[in-house]
């Protein structure tokens, strides 16, 4: 599932469909589950860490992304 939802995720962040960043948001939600579940915050963390990292310049997502902490 986590390996699905990250796909759906980035996939939709890599082409750059600002208008579809909250569906990306949405998947990137159920990874966090996931990971919660699995008690695994730490590797959710640095996951979340990498993506702020590689999308910092795009300003619509960014907030987005932050919110997931």
């Amino acid at each position: 599932m986590i390996r699905t939802c990250k796909r759906q995720a980035e996939q939709i962040m890599d082409e750059g469909k600002a208008q579809s960043y909250h569906a990306a948001a949405k998947w990137l939600t159920n990874v966090r589950a996931a990971y919660q579940v699995m008690e695994r915050e730490v590797e959710w963390n640095s996951y979340l860490a990498g993506l702020l990292q590689q999308h910092r310049r795009k300003s619509k997502l960014v907030p987005m992304l932050e919110a997931l902490h």
